[in-house]
């Protein structure tokens, strides 16, 4: 009996409050009556746990909040009957504030909650907050008439407008809360049974989707502690998971996770190298999505919220620059696009892990005035979502959060196009391991190191390239190995660049090189040309030739040799490839690694 007297105390000192509060901050009577009933179910169903806390309002008041904006009728202030004038004016005066001051007005002067505290409870920093409470009394003021005195007395009169409605006895809410628990128990057991059939342990097949058990569980509103509560400022500009299921339209999506980045080491995905790209902004919000099905996907949504617009315009810059120079295993950038009207700046990127099981991740990600938004989508073992949907994607969250944007039109119809990719940040113009494919059945990563230029250390005999001799005005050189892999100590990849003093000094170059290819099987009996293509890339403007040929170098042993020359204007590079018996690069990976090569030419201007 103890349990419950404590509740009861607790139900019958604190409901009241809630109430008002909740009314004050939807405006509804009807929506914040049931609001405040459900909160104080889901607590007693949870009140071991909750019980113990210092304050127990602290993590009811989140659930009834939340409650009540969701229940709230379709315009924001419903015209509740028995209002007086005073009444009516305060909840107009209120529905002029966002959101994110009204929140912070009632917290702090209606519900009493310290300012910092305050801040912690909509993830906000103090700053912001003290920001949105000044700009919220302030407003009030001017649309009231008052001054602070008035401001305050208004808000507690809005309590006088609550006497008609009424509230269960606490035996009813325990009695909710019993059932509730019943419920949940048997959607748990439902889940069991499920979890069993998809292993094999019976052999009935239930219906896809569960759609019993969902129902079971959302027949009461779930509580989620405070820290994971949806009371962050702009929580409702996310996507949702309707809008997400662009990224897998075959999927049944759901949101796993809303919160504010602020516990654990705050990385959520692949590629990220800090919690913040901004680590001086002002709030930031992530959420975590899945969806159903045998192959995994998952995207995880990301919202930085900076002081101005320069500086998150570096916050872009430097989560663009996690993913483009990404270094986390066997990870490849396979492509890159540029999206057009939307936002300020926008693009994506297609990466590809080929650790098993195989992973494409798409990202994607703009800037709206001083806010920055990526989408970071996971799919395993299966065709990714098209860059059409991907770019329609990010349009929806652009079109979400321009209101808090600062920004004005910033969305419309999304148009993308392929591009090179972002420089790396490991050395302009050149390769970088996250731009090498696969190599065979190695399972690690490639590791680049510059070397010498002079001499060609991808020079072949077939070739012969020397790129200062030439007439290069200055060159340079990577190499890239496998560490790991057991492979023989020739097998790598080599890298050499060089600028030429004109268009026409580099595309003699590379005619020089065709030529001594077109004779070098005559010239060294030792060697055989397999096979020889050439390409042009519109995009970039770049020309590209390559060349497989074995080499014999002794009766027992010969050596493998791909080698390419790739020019963008007056810029040339060449990559030679050797392999191991067993492990060789595709041809089509390696026709695409010229490609790339050409892109990254591009980089030095």
């Amino acid at each position: 009996m103890q349990r419950e007297e404590s509740f009861d105390a607790f139900y019958r000192d604190t409901r009241r409050r809630l109430l008002h509060q909740a009314f004050a901050l939807s405006g509804d009577q009807r929506a914040a009556g049931s609001a405040v009933r459900d909160a104080f179910v889901a607590a007693w169903h949870h009140w071991r746990k909750v019980a113990p806390l210092e304050d127990p309002v602290d993590w009811v008041r989140p659930l009834a909040w939340q409650l009540a904006q969701r229940r709230h009728a379709g315009r924001i202030w419903h015209r509740n009957k028995g209002l007086d004038d005073g009444q009516r004016a305060t909840l107009d005066a209120l529905g002029t504030l966002s959101t994110a001051r009204r929140r912070v007005l009632l917290l702090v002067d209606l519900a009493g909650v310290p300012l910092p505290m305050a801040a912690r409870e909509l993830a906000l920093t103090r700053e912001l907050a003290e920001r949105h409470l000044t700009d919220a009394r302030l407003a009030l003021q001017q649309e009231l008439g008052t001054g602070a005195e008035g401001v305050a007395g208004a808000l507690q009169g809005l309590d006088g407008a609550l006497d008609d409605v009424s509230l269960p006895r606490s035996s009813i809410v325990r009695r909710a809360g019993r059932k509730r628990r019943q419920m949940h128990t048997l959607a748990a057991v439902t889940t069991a049974v499920v979890l069993a059939v998809g292993s094999g342990a019976v052999a009935y097949q239930p219906p896809p989707g569960q759609q019993r058990a969902d129902a079971l569980q959302q027949v009461l509103p779930q509580a989620p502690p405070p820290e994971e509560a949806e009371e962050l400022p702009s929580a409702e500009n996310l996507l949702d998971r309707h809008q997400i299921s662009r990224l897998g339209l075959d999927r049944e999506w759901s949101v796993v996770r809303t919160h504010s980045n602020t516990g654990g080491d705050g990385l959520n995905t692949i590629c990220q190298q800090e919690r913040f790209a901004d680590p001086d902004g002002l709030s930031a919000l992530v959420r975590v999505f899945e969806a159903d099905g045998k192959k995994a996907r998952r995207a995880v949504q990301t919202v930085e919220v900076s002081a101005d617009e320069g500086q998150a315009h570096r916050a872009y810059r430097t989560t663009l620059g996690w993913y483009a120079g990404c270094q986390v295993g066997r990870l490849q950038l396979l492509s890159a696009y540029r999206v057009g009207n939307i936002g300020a700046e926008a693009d994506m990127m297609v990466l590809r892990r080929w650790k098993r099981p195989v992973t494409t991740y798409t990202v994607a990600l703009a800037r709206v005035g001083s806010v920055v938004t990526s989408t970071v989508g996971q799919t395993e073992g299966g065709a990714p979502p098209p860059p059409k949907e991907v770019a329609q994607s990010l349009a929806d969250s652009v079109a979400m959060l321009c209101a808090r944007s600062g920004a004005e039109n910033c969305t419309s119809e999304p148009d993308s196009r392929e591009v090179p990719p972002p420089p790396t940040g490991v050395s302009p113009g050149m390769l970088a391991p996250v731009d090498l494919p696969p190599v065979g059945g190695i399972r690690y990563p490639w590791v680049g190191t510059k070397v010498p230029a002079r001499p060609n250390p991808s020079v072949t005999t077939c070739d012969r390239a020397a790129f200062l001799p030439a007439g290069a005005r200055r060159s340079k050189a990577w190499t890239y190995v496998i560490p790991e892999a057991e492979v023989p100590a020739r097998f790598g990849l080599s890298e050499t660049v060089g600028v030429f003093p004109s268009k026409r000094r580099a595309e003699r170059f590379v005619q020089d090189v065709r030529a001594r290819f077109a004779r070098c099987e005559d010239r060294d009996l030792a060697t055989d040309v397999l096979s020889s293509d050439r390409g042009r890339v519109a995009r970039s403007k770049t020309f590209w030739s390559t060349w497989a040929f074995v080499t014999e170098v002794n009766e027992r042993m010969s050596v493998r040799f791909r080698v390419g020359f790739v020019r963008n204007g007056d810029k040339v590079a060449q990559l030679t490839f050797v392999s191991s018996p067993r492990d060789d690069i595709r041809p089509v990976h390696f026709r695409d690694l010229m490609v790339r090569a050409g892109d990254r030419l591009g980089e030095l201007g």
